[in-house]
């Protein structure tokens, strides 16, 4: 009988496959370390959100945006400078537009002034009747800017200086440009089904020519709010 010898040596391919081997079960206890860290991770995301369900929601007041500290700076929390123009832009122009068909767009400001201003407005244009409708002249008024605007909050007015120009028209072909300014006094309104409108114009005092201009350098409009 011939004698066995214990140690056999194996091939090199066989080594390599050993240590691959070996080193996939460490890539295996690896992946199960990693995957039970997750499921204690979302163990912990999950309670924490049962616990936290039952608790009342914090509110984290943020700073003040640019538009509510301008507001602030201001002194107008309550007044929209914005809702402010678009009123004077969308009013104002009704009581100068006439033309040889008479003054058509005036109704339109009906519940948005003062009766004294309408009635001014009307005796206005009612008086230049006659020479716009022989002379074919059509009017219109051309705001240019709403500046100086200063509010009272408690008293929930505002006051504002308005330029602007009036054009006037001549048989559609001559056309002819004065300067025009305006005070403004107005009241803040609660809007609604009755009264859609956000302000409403308790006092009017403008004026035009070639002298208006004049009026950028000497007006008041906080001491004008408080008449």
């Amino acid at each position: 009988m011939e004698d066995v010898s214990n140690a056999i040596p194996l091939p090199p391919v066989a080594w390599r496959h050993y240590r691959h081997f070996a080193w996939v079960i460490h890539e295996q206890r690896l992946l199960v370390l990693v995957l039970g860290f997750l499921l204690a991770a979302c163990a912990l995301v999950w309670s924490l959100a049962w616990h936290l369900q039952r608790k009342p929601a914090v509110v984290v007041r943020a700073a003040p945006s640019l538009k509510e500290a301008a507001a602030a700076y201001y002194g107008i929390p309550e007044i929209s400078y914005d809702q402010m123009a678009f009123f004077l832009h969308g009013c104002l122009p009704l009581l100068y537009a006439a033309d040889d068909g008479g003054h058509r767009l005036l109704p339109l400001a009906q519940g948005l002034v003062a009766p004294e201003i309408y009635t001014a407005a009307e005796r206005r244009l009612d008086q230049s009747a006659p020479a716009v409708l022989a002379n074919r002249i059509t009017q219109s008024l051309t705001i240019t800017g709403v500046s100086d605007v200063v509010a009272d909050a408690p008293s929930r007015r505002a006051a504002a200086y308005v330029r602007g120009y009036v054009t006037v028209t001549l048989r559609h072909t001559e056309a002819e440009f004065f300067p025009w300014r305006a005070h403004c006094l107005l009241e803040v309104n609660a809007m609604g089904r009755l009264s859609p409108w956000p302000f409403y114009l308790l006092r009017l005092e403008d004026r035009a020519g070639p002298d208006a201009p004049a009026w950028d350098k000497s007006h008041d409009d906080g001491q004008w709010l408080q008449h």
